[in-house]
């Protein structure tokens, strides 16, 4: 059975596998502090729990809710001795970001992973608000983040930021999330030219995949029954 949309790539993973595995010596973080936005839920919780098996000797997440994140603390430091720090901030606020830096102080690896996706809806009936939303979060608080968090970077600094494989898909499937596409093709560009600003950190945006996450549920999107075509 064919996979339901257009194949980028010849191999296709269903599942971890060893290759990524964060248990693999060479991918230690032993020593290393690491910063996740968007640490309360689904796709940034594992973020941390990857970190933590990794050996990180100190984990600080940020989220616009307190409880999210003193969830992911309890559920982090009862498996692992990683120490997990809480910072409640709303990437789009400079001010609490900048609070949240100043806590954390400097840092080794930095992740940009909280995201948004509007309502779904065709762009000619969409709230404007509600799409300008997207923007807001996808790629104002990433630029804030950058800001705020960079002039604290440690030696060999990393950041990572959360694309989203839909930017490659053909604009016909894609039609009822237009603002989540585009403002996250938007950070892709936003990304790319920090690097080229700061040579002395690396770069990266990633896309996870088809995630099973509150966000995957809000997109409609319906993963096959048969998971070998994912």
């Amino acid at each position: 059975m064919k996979a339901p949309f257009p194949a980028p790539v010849t191999e296709w993973h269903n599942d971890t596998y060893a290759a990524i595995d964060p248990s693999r010596p060479e991918l230690s973080v032993k020593g290393k502090k690491i910063v996740v936005t968007g640490g309360g839920y689904g796709i940034g919780r594992a973020v941390v729990e990857g970190f933590a098996i990794a050996g990180a000797s100190a984990i600080a997440i940020l989220g616009r809710k307190e409880q999210p994140l003193l969830d992911t603390k309890k559920a982090i430091e009862s498996k692992y001795t990683t120490a997990i720090s809480t910072h409640v901030a709303d990437i789009t606020d400079t001010a609490a970001v900048s609070k949240a830096a100043s806590e954390v102080g400097t840092w080794d690896v930095l992740i940009m992973n909280a995201g948004y996706m509007s309502t779904l809806s065709p762009s000619m009936k969409s709230d404007v608000n509600e799409w300008w939303k997207a923007f807001e979060i996808n790629i104002k608080g990433p630029f804030i983040t950058a800001q705020e968090f960079l002039p604290t970077k440690g030696n060999n600094a990393v950041v990572v930021a959360t694309a989203t494989a839909g930017v490659s898909l053909p604009a016909s499937m894609v039609m009822n999330v237009s603002s989540y596409v585009s403002s996250k093709l938007g950070l892709i560009k936003f990304i790319e030219v920090l690097a080229a600003e700061h040579p002395d950190v690396h770069f990266t945006t990633i896309h996870p995949g088809t995630v099973e996450t509150d966000m995957l549920t809000k997109s409609e999107m319906e993963l096959p029954t048969d998971k070998s075509i994912l």
